[in-house]
């Protein structure tokens, strides 16, 4: 596991996938976002970049495929607060032909701060038939081509350590 923690340049490198301003209503009873709305936020960018790689909600009408989280992990580092700016920038970290692993970084662009990672190893799911399958090979040039992109970006994604595509 990286003991050094991605700057926000290092990540800004990586394309924005979502950005709100952060409601009331996601804050708990300690005055800051509640653990299920730093999922939901960071959801929001992961499934924006699988939508850009031919993956989303046309690619489970048209092609019967869906995608599963198989395993998650979220680490904070930092508050999100009620009105603050928040953005999703998307490293994909590995590939197999029907897995891939995902981390979204959740930036609280009000406080120019690293606020969470989420990490997600997800699953290519033949929806007819309920179980695992290989990605479509249009979706699967897209991912490798990513994959290649984001390995060559000459920092280390700060991983759990545990999980695998």
């Amino acid at each position: 596991m990286p003991t050094t923690q991605a700057s926000l340049n290092d990540i800004r490198q990586l394309e924005k996938m979502h950005q709100q301003r952060i409601p009331s209503a996601f804050m708990d009873e300690n005055s800051h976002m509640n653990v299920q709305y730093y999922v939901h936020v960071a959801e929001q960018g992961l499934s924006e970049f699988l939508r850009r790689v031919g993956m989303g909600e046309f690619y489970a009408v048209a092609d019967k495929f869906g995608n599963f989280a198989l395993e998650q992990h979220i680490r904070y580092y930092a508050e999100i607060l009620t009105g603050d700016q928040v953005s999703v920038h998307v490293r994909l970290i590995d590939v197999s032909p029907k897995r891939c692993y995902m981390m979204g970084f959740l930036i609280n662009d009000t406080r120019e701060q690293l606020a969470a990672t989420v990490e997600v190893v997800m699953m290519n799911i033949d929806m007819v038939r309920r179980r695992g399958a290989p990605f479509p090979d249009e979706a699967k040039v897209a991912l490798d081509s990513l994959h290649a992109q984001h390995c060559g970006l000459g920092w280390e994604a700060p991983v759990c350590g545990v999980m695998r595509a």
